[in-house]
């Protein structure tokens, strides 16, 4: 599909010029390139106070660098187009803003897999590292509510993040502790409803619309990234448009007549000024014929999905105990270029004079620790063999990835399990292979730095753990492998919702490292069984993903009907345990067994 028309250079640079175009026209940011994370210049480690952290994919600007500023953010960690930044570069947001600051990081998390996971992730490493930090998780989308959605993975975040951001640093400045900003910004969570509406697609750059609407429909609740919403309806008037977003509103919140709301009215992208600031004259006059007051209402380019026409409504329930508190907090004054409000915005004028504060100082990156079991050459040469036959198959299955994937996600799958390879395959000369923890350090690092979003999120997680694991064992034996494998996945599970039966790549691994571990592995031949063993267990465990209710991930928001085949993530273990397999019996003498994989099943020849 011919891409659509954008003003850029190559899908791949887009986003780093953006960032440098974002900060080059508010002096009072830094942008850490390599990391792509955007800071308060004049951040001062010194003063004690809270700083706030976070981020996500890019494409939905001025969502979030145009948010940092003092009375906002202290940085951001950028990610790629719909993509969840890597841990890596949430760690140096972190040390950036809480390396000797006795204030900390609060860590505001949008609740998407990838930046839960990548966030999770970063937070851990933080800790580990001794610095003071919390996080917080931020879901107020209201469209999933009912009970036909059962999704594990909980309510999205949307542009509701911005009262949040708001709120909570305003009363960072004002000297809140870590705790008491946490506690705080929970408050806010419960108190807040998204819903939005679009009148067409958005598309990636380089590529086509994300899904088609016709000229005669509109799509009620769907995400900032193009996922289904809950209804698709015929286009009706912005009265009935409201109306039904306000219904939906307040039944989640409990609102009823005589309470009192702040309001942001979001311009998902494409959606004309004039549009953009009738809906939000029509949410104030309908909030006010059920008796609601809208002490505030905010109006912009918030949180858009690229190019998408559309509108969200976000309300923010004012109760009588935060009210006069949180209303404060809205009205303090920020620096952050892309907050809404402005003194024309407040009914009685409340502005607090910034802080001063002093110059960036940089942060060296920690080195990875040597341990763990020592291989030798001849178990060096097999364990090359592997990683190259993984990369070769995994490159080889890009488009079947891609397409397995396009029906419950954004068709990336292949593509960035690519990526990884790529990463692989260039880095293998410089692999420390004869160290595996130390080498499964070097692909967790590799998986987050070229994956990116809730892929590179997990792989880099099963790789650390597996890591971490390693460095605790004196020899790597068959049964130690398998110990090794089962760490990896607890690791995962432990910072996912995700379990066997949700439809994801667990329902190929966890069947496939069982099998493996409850299988005799005494002699080689026995361990060669034991891992066809596990292949055959993690094919059927992918073939029985095309039955499943996704319940985890993306496709946990895409309707039942447009998740028909295999699950993407799931196939590709398939793709690299079967590449392992083949790796093996090439240095065995023993008979093959060969599987294949087509678009309905997964056979045995």
């Amino acid at each position: 599909m011919e891409g659509s028309k954008k003003l850029i250079n190559s899908p791949d640079t887009c986003v780093d010029q953006m960032l440098a175009g974002v900060v080059g026209a508010h002096p009072s940011l830094l942008l850490h390139t390599k990391k792509r994370v955007v800071q308060q210049r004049n951040w001062d480690r010194q003063r004690g106070i809270v700083g706030l952290i976070s981020g996500g994919g890019s494409g939905h600007e001025p969502f979030c660098a145009g948010y940092v500023g003092h009375g906002m953010l202290a940085a951001i960690s950028a990610g790629s187009v719909f993509a969840s930044p890597p841990a890596y570069s949430v760690v140096h947001a972190i040390r950036c803003i809480a390396t000797d600051n006795p204030g900390g990081a609060l860590v505001i998390i949008p609740n998407y897999t990838g930046d839960c996971l990548n966030f999770g992730l970063a937070v851990m490493q933080a800790r580990n590292e001794g610095l003071k930090v919390q996080s917080v998780v931020v879901g107020e989308d209201c469209a999933l509510l009912s009970s036909q959605h059962t999704s594990s993975a909980g309510r999205r975040g949307m542009c509701g993040l911005l009262f949040v951001y708001k709120i909570c640093g305003s009363l960072a400045e004002q000297g809140l502790t870590l705790d008491e900003l946490h506690d705080e910004a929970e408050k806010v969570i419960t108190c807040m409803s998204t819903l939005g509406v679009s009148l067409s697609s958005c598309s990636l750059p380089g590529a086509g619309p994300l899904f088609t609407l016709q000229e005669d429909e509109m799509e009620l609740g769907l995400g900032v990234h193009g996922e289904a919403g809950i209804e698709r309806l015929k286009v009706c008037s912005a009265d009935e448009v409201v109306g039904m977003m306000l219904d939906r509103l307040l039944s989640s919140l409990s609102l009823s007549s005589g309470e009192d709301v702040a309001v942001l009215v979001n311009n998902l992208g494409a959606s004309s000024q004039l549009e953009q600031w009738l809906m939000c004259g029509l949410v104030q006059q309908q909030l006010k014929a059920r008796d609601i007051t809208v002490h505030r209402i905010y109006a912009g380019h918030l949180m858009t999905s690229l190019d998408m026409a559309g509108i969200q409504v976000s309300i923010l329930k004012l109760p009588p105990e935060v009210k006069d508190k949180w209303l404060g907090c809205l009205d303090d004054i920020t620096d952050a270029p892309a907050w809404p409000g402005s003194p024309a915005s407040v009914p009685v004028e409340s502005i607090l004079a910034p802080k001063t504060s002093r110059d960036f100082i940089s942060i060296v990156e920690t080195e990875p620790k040597i341990g763990g079991p020592i291989l030798n050459e001849e178990q060096c040469k097999l364990l090359k063999s592997c990683l190259k036959a993984v990369s070769e198959s995994l490159e080889a299955e890009e488009t079947k990835l891609n397409e397995l994937d396009s029906g419950a996600g954004d068709g990336d799958c292949g593509s960035t399990l690519r990526r990884l390879t790529e990463g692989i395959l260039k880095s293998m000369d410089k692999l420390t292979l004869d160290r595996p923890a130390v080498m499964f350090q070097e692909l967790a690092h590799i998986a987050e730095s070229s994956m990116g979003g809730t892929s590179g999120a997990i792989y880099s997680l099963l790789f650390m753990t597996a890591s971490n694991a390693l460095h605790k064992m004196d020899q790597l034996t068959a049964e130690n492998w398998g110990l090794v494998w089962k760490s990896g996945l607890d690791g995962v599970m432990s910072y996912s919702n995700a379990r066997p039966g949700d439809r994801t790549m667990l329902d190929a691994l966890v069947p496939a490292c069982e099998l493996y571990l409850s299988s005799p592995k005494e002699t080689a031949s026995q361990t060669l069984l034991a891992v066809e063993q596990a292949v055959a267990a993690a094919i059927e465990g992918c073939s029985k993903t095309k039955d499943m209710v996704a319940r985890a991930g993306r496709a946990s928001y895409v309707s039942e009907a447009l998740v028909t085949d295999f699950d993407a993530g799931a196939y590709g273990v398939t793709v690299w345990l079967r590449a392992i397999l083949d790796a093996l019996q090439r240095k065995e003498t023993t008979p093959t067994t060969k599987y294949t994989c087509d678009n309905k099943t997964c056979i045995k020849k």
